[in-house]
């Protein structure tokens, strides 16, 4: 935490110093869109943030949107996907495995890649490694591209329950300790429904292992 807030620290001293390079601008936009979400990224906020002038800024970005892009651009060049394992599986799970500790460790990256006019084109790798690994399956082309639409939004969505956590009255654990649901006869989600804190990290992957047992049947 200390190494963070002085790697802070030192940007804002560098860019008050006139030393500020587009580098840096887009390493402390990236601080303000975990922090704060895409509404923080504006010109005006981090400015602010960098305790320079607007104007200062357009010496290293061209327009929000280039800003955008540029934040965009440099988490996805950090995703890693290793394509070289033989089974197919493998490869999908890496993948999506991948995209899941990008969207936890930066959560308003989905909204910002729907927030630019011109995502960079790296937004398609995942989808590309996984219409290449179920070639080796029987899926035609458009059950292909369905299946990676479906892992897409189960990953996509349990990323976002999880970074987000139940919405107030439809959480079934809560609504069990509550004492609710004795005597309505809903007995399973009494019996079923676990207590303890949820592991997101199990849930998913039960969800992507059953998302690729349902696709090997295809093999």
């Amino acid at each position: 935490m200390s190494q963070r807030i002085s790697s802070r620290k030192s940007a804002r001293v560098r860019a008050r110093r006139g030393a500020l390079t587009r580098d840096q601008v887009l390493a402390q936009a990236l601080i303000l869109l975990d922090r704060d979400g895409v509404a923080a990224l504006s010109m005006r906020r981090l400015a602010e943030h960098l305790q320079v002038s607007p104007m200062a800024l357009y010496n290293h970005v061209a327009d929000k949107q280039d800003l955008l892009q540029g934040v965009a651009r440099r988490i996805l060049d950090r995703m890693s996907f290793p394509i070289d394992d033989p089974d197919w599986r493998q490869r999908i799970r890496a993948c999506f495995r991948e995209l899941r500790n990008t969207c936890l460790k930066h959560p308003g990256v989905v909204r910002l890649l729907e927030t630019i006019d011109d995502p960079p084109l790296s937004v398609f790798r995942p989808m590309e490694i996984t219409l290449a690994a179920l070639k080796e399956t029987a899926l035609d082309r458009e059950d292909a591209v369905r299946a990676y639409f479906l892992l897409m939004n189960f990953v996509l969505g349990q990323v976002s329950y999880e970074a987000r956590g139940p919405f107030k009255g439809l959480d079934p654990a809560e609504t069990v300790k509550s004492g609710r649901l004795e005597s309505t006869g809903f007995t399973h989600i009494e019996h079923a429904v676990p207590l303890e804190r949820w592991d997101f990290e199990r849930a998913f992957e039960f969800g992507l292992s059953t998302i690729l047992a349902g696709l090997s049947s295809n093999e």
